[in-house]
């Protein structure tokens, strides 16, 4: 749903009064939901004037990870309406959660002051005080105070979508390191969204982000699990991405959907494949097997820009990795250390190859065309190789030759007995991909003036929160490869690595030190309970879902200190709502001695396990720029307060200034602020009582006058779309980037050689501290390895009885849980219906509108789960499984959201133990559930 652009309003209209107050938050809710406009108007006497004041604001929607531009229609300082931007040339309309903000902004049950739990017990809904803000902030720093000086690590940080990091997560971290010591836990929410993919994609790539589809120039896209009509992309909301697809489709782009539920798809799908959840991994390994089969090799991308003609060890005491050129005594060449340099991270220089040409090991480099920009330039490094090759009497081998081996056994017929999905549909996609990849072809882009003929790869795929299950760090892993077989990253009609404009070496860097070093970078005894770093999560980001279960389980897993020895500041988030098993996050967030919840609603876990609650802002709220980009644009605005900041409630920036003072570290906080506003002399704060949030953007050059008036919108650089045009970018570093190899300016891990390096590394430490059972109690270990392998999901070991498998789905009225004490969006989408196959519906004995318990088993612990809710019966879904979306049904206090929320919640069954997650502790939303008639069996 968007709502039509209309032009701004010009003028004052006369004969309406002013109203002082808004009278009703329905009201509201009406005009901006209908795109209306509605004034307040005072009752007084027929001979007074009327008067009343319209102004624009130009802001931003602090909900999506768009931040979708928005002016606000302000009446009398009351915001009346919120509309899209017309002058944004990126999105295309607000979906319902922007303009519904509005119901937010005036809800009369926002937290208004501070407060302070003064009974009930952790895990209980508390009672709360209304107490100052001077009041708040002292006793917090008396809490914090302590715990900082003794060590930094017993305080951690929680955000939720990020939004505003100066002001917090990297601002008011960054200051309380700089005056105590290093050691905050910091926690996303990325491994409940999307980091699955991620993980894979920036250790095989070089950006951490999600592959995404060049519609304007794509002719065959690939769907992985992605809800055309009711979600974002990699980092859209709905509204530009669906309409960036459907202009692709209408310009005759073919698209097939790989979901288990059609969904918004159906019009836009050539080829619906209803895949069992959790079993992408064997669906991608098939495609692959097709591939190789069918020889659909782009030999250009695959000698000259990746590792895969590099040379494996396939024993000996450096089995699984690459061959260097000082292993080789005939090779007269340096060997780079492969984390010596950011340079060396992106393309280590020695790796040896064997060339065809002239029958003998060298390095990479030697074998390159002599211009390696050339798209139709070869080189001579072998992909295979006739003759057994050894170095030091150990058998060496090309890793494409590698992953031809482990592909073979991978065939659609195998993939089909498992994904359910028939044998000649895997092939005749796989085929009809790499038909449509036109390996070979190429095309001319004008960049600076002068033309550049490129590789044309037509063909692209797009995912997002389908990589949050069990295997879904390996499924991405399998999923980069039809990618990389034909060419279609980073160049014209391909997929792209998203918003990141340049390779980056960072998200490489730890992964190889783990892979390389393990005696100095693996440790059992984790700094908090994100487990980050460790033997338990070598490479991960946040473990939002699993902390529950440390902080329940503290000695197992050697956390530093007793979770009640410890402090959480959580921001903008609501793990006990929008992560996996809230009767276990409810347990976990209980065990903190002081839990301090920065939001703007009594969240569940403000109600249930906080000991203070500061209050922030909403559409009212001072912030930073914020920029958003498509395919084709950029643009950049500010989140602006159109409004005077109602109660009491304060910007995050003011909040954690005030905690950064009061903690002793203001002084370090106001250096970081002026550091990350580009704020100098004059304009620069000199302490902390002068620094407010709103005259930090008016000082701030990054944010210029014209950012206030509305948003600024300019073309996206052809050299920031395609990474194939490196050598051209302004982004181009020369210390980092080594485009004398490659023009991406980078070596594409084709074989991921510091994965299995470390996966040998984690599986031999788990060996000694628990034995040879290890891998039936940490299953995810057995999946770091240079090549995607096939393991059955952990799910699959529940008993027969729980036949089902629940997977969730977004809707494009919620998002998470940031949505959930909406009563607008509540009505709009007041039910989360349990959706299931009429054949499924008929063998329980359930029909349509029906009330049904469902019950999950969690298949490693036995624990069981249940909820109950309204059957939606329907066609568009797999028989075999049940979807149930998240967003609906909090525990929430708010009396209004109780009584229009009548939908389950798919949290209240899924788990975040081991065997629900991936090794890089990223969330499976996938379980095993049975389902029966409320009150008794079908007859």
């Amino acid at each position: 749903m968007a709502l039509e652009i209309t032009e701004k309003d010009h003028g004052v209209t006369d004969g309406v009064s002013r109203r002082s107050v808004l009278k009703s938050i329905g009201l509201a809710a009406a005009g901006a939901s209908l795109g209306g406009t509605y004034y307040f108007t005072d009752v007084g006497s027929a001979d007074d004037p009327l008067e009343y004041d319209i102004e624009e604001v130009s802001t931003a929607c602090w909900i999506g990870k768009q931040d979708c531009t928005m002016r606000a229609k302000v009446v009398n300082d009351r915001v009346v309406q919120l509309k899209p931007d017309p002058n944004d040339e990126v999105i295309d309309g607000l979906c319902p959660k922007g303009v519904s903000t509005v119901a937010d902004l005036y809800d009369p049950y926002r937290i208004k002051q501070p407060l302070k739990r003064v009974s009930g017990e952790k895990g209980e809904v508390g009672e709360f005080e209304p107490i100052s803000w001077e009041q708040a902030a002292e006793e917090i720093g008396e809490e914090l105070g302590p715990m900082l000086e003794d060590d930094p690590r017993r305080v951690h940080f929680q955000i939720g979508r990020v939004k505003g990091a100066e002001w917090h997560m990297d601002g008011w971290v960054a200051a309380l390191e700089e005056a105590y010591d290093e050691g905050i836990n910091v926690r996303g929410h990325g491994n409940v969204c999307a980091t699955g993919n991620k993980m894979a994609l920036s250790r095989m790539g070089a950006g951490f982000s999600s592959p995404e589809p060049d519609f304007h120039n794509t002719e065959f896209f690939l769907n992985w699990g992605w809800n055309a009509t009711q979600a974002g992309g990699p980092h859209l909301c709905n509204t530009t991405y669906s309409r960036e697809m459907s202009e692709g489709y209408e310009n005759g782009m073919d698209i097939a959907v790989l979901d288990p539920q059609r969904r918004g798809s159906g019009q836009w799908c050539d080829e619906w494949m209803p895949i069992e959840p959790g079993t992408d991994l064997a669906f991608f390994l098939a495609f692959n097997h097709v591939l190789l089969e069918e020889e659909y090799i782009d030999e250009w991308f695959l000698r000259n820009t990746t590792n895969a003609p590099c040379l494996v060890y396939t024993e000996g005491d450096n089995e699984g990795e690459v061959v260097r050129a000082a292993d080789v005594d005939e090779i007269d060449a340096d060997s780079e250390d492969p984390v010596e340099s950011d340079a060396a991270i992106l393309w280590t220089e020695g790796e040896v190859v064997y060339d065809e040409e002239a029958e003998e090991l060298t390095t990479h480099e030697e074998t390159l065309p002599d211009d390696p920009h050339d798209p139709t330039a070869v080189g001579t490094a072998a992909l295979r190789v006739d003759d057994d090759l050894e170095v030091d009497g150990d058998e060496v081998r090309p890793a494409f030759e590698l992953f031809e081996e482990n592909m073979a056994e991978y065939d659609p017929e195998w993939a089909s007995e498992i994904t359910d999905l028939p044998a000649e549909q895997i092939r005749r996609v796989a085929e009809k991909w790499g038909e449509e990849a036109r390996i070979g072809s190429t095309t001319t882009v004008e960049i600076n003036g002068e033309r550049r003929q490129v590789p044309y790869r037509p063909v692209s795929m797009s995912l997002y929160h389908v990589s949050q299950q069990e295997l879904g760090p390996t499924a991405m892993q399998a999923g980069m490869m039809p990618l990389f077989l034909v060419g279609a990253v980073e160049t014209v009609g391909s997929s792209r690595s998203g918003y990141v404009n340049a390779p980056d070496p960072s998200h490489r860097e730890h992964v190889r030190e783990r892979a390389f070093d393990p005696e100095e970078t693996l440790t059992w005894e984790p700094d908090a309970p994100d487990l980050e770093g460790t033997y338990f999560h070598p490479d991960a980001n946040g473990s939002y879902a699993k902390v529950p279960h440390v902080l329940n389980n503290p000695d197992e897993y050697n956390l530093p200190h007793d979770p009640e020895d410890m402090a959480v500041v959580v921001c903008y988030a609501n793990p006990l709502s929008g992560a996996p098993n809230r009767e276990r996050s409810r347990e976990g967030y209980s065990q903190y001695g002081t839990v301090i919840a920065v939001d703007p609603q009594m969240s569940d876990t403000a109600a249930y396990t906080a000991d203070y609650v500061l209050p922030t802002t909403t559409v009212d709220k001072y912030e930073n720029a914020k920029d958003g980009m498509s395919n084709t644009h950029y643009t950049s605005s500010t989140r602006t307060a159109p409004i005077p900041q109602l109660w009491e409630c304060r910007d995050e920036g003011e909040i954690f200034k005030d905690l950064a003072a009061e903690l002793d570290a203001g002084d370090e906080y106001v250096d970081y602020v002026n550091d990350a506003f580009e704020l100098e002399g004059e304009d620069a704060f000199d302490d902390v009582d002068e620094l407010t949030v709103e005259e930090c953007l008016d000082r701030s050059p990054r944010y210029g006058e014209e950012y206030r008036e509305g948003p600024q919108s300019e073309e996206r650089p052809l050299d920031e779309r395609y990474w194939v045009l490196m050598p051209e970018s302004d982004n181009l570093d020369e210390d980092i980037h080594r485009t004398e190899y490659s023009p991406f300016g980078f070596k594409w891990q084709f074989y991921l050689e510091s994965f299995e390096l470390l996966g040998e590394n984690v599986r031999e430490g788990f060996e000694e501290e628990y034995g040879d059972d290890a891998d039936e109690q940490f299953p995810y270990i057995q999946d770091i390895t240079g090549f995607a392998q096939w393991r059955e999901p952990t799910m699959w070991n529940s008993p027969d009885e729980y036949d089902l498998t629940l997977f969730d789905y977004k809707q494009i009225e919620h998002k998470q849980s940031r949505t959930a004490q909406n009563p607008m969006l509540n009505e709009l989408a007041p039910n989360n219906y349990i959706r299931m196959n009429s054949r499924d519906a008929a063998e329980i004995g359930v029909s349509d509108g029906d009330r049904v318990v469902v019950e999950s088993h969690n298949a490693v612990t036995g624990d069981t789960y249940e909820l109950e809710g309204d059957l939606m019966v329907l066609e568009g879904i797999k028989p075999g499984t049940i979807a149930i979306p998240y967003g609906n049904d909090t525990h929430t206090q708010h009396p209004n959201v109780k009584a229009l929320d009548e939908g389950a919640n798919p949290n209240d069954l899924f788990d975040s133990t081991e065997g629900y997650c991936s090794w890089s502790a990223d969330q499976s939303f996938h379980i095993r559930v049975k389902v029966e008639p409320a009150g008794g069996d079908g007859e």
